[in-house]
């Protein structure tokens, strides 16, 4: 069952350059959040001016969004090698981002979810409960 593995990390990769949330002024990708978070242009205050990073609750949200990121990326490349392991990690590091994701935009967050998200997830729970089959 590791082709499952292997063809749901695909399509997460695939997912990467679609829009992942839709805003009034324009669509997000994973790719965009990911350079968001790598590059910082005006610093962690800059990069992160909605977790407010000065307070304690700020930090914990910042340190739990990047461990959903990192969980993503670490499935994708477990999955993409073949491993079982792969679907189950993104599984909960999209768990994880859409936790912070939802604190962040709160009752409209469903409204500005957008294909590439949709697709992520999905593959990600496919591929776990296909690929996981008897045992991890």
């Amino acid at each position: 069952m590791r082709l499952f593995s292997f063809l749901s990390s695909l399509l997460v990769v695939l997912s990467f350059a679609l829009p992942w949330f839709r805003f009034d002024d324009g669509e997000i990708t994973f790719m965009g959040i990911l350079r968001e978070v790598l590059t910082i242009p005006s610093g962690f205050e800059g990069a992160f001016w909605w977790l407010n990073p000065n307070s304690t609750a700020g930090m914990f949200t910042f340190i739990a969004f990047f461990a959903g990121i990192f969980m993503i990326l670490v499935a994708v490349l477990f999955g993409v090698l073949g491993g079982r392991l792969g679907p189950g990690i993104g599984t909960i590091g999209m768990f994880v981002f859409t936790v912070v994701s939802w604190y962040v935009y709160g009752s409209g967050y469903f409204g500005i979810l957008a294909e590439g998200y949709v697709i992520a997830l999905l593959s990600f729970v496919i591929g776990f409960v296909v690929a996981g089959g008897e045992k991890l």
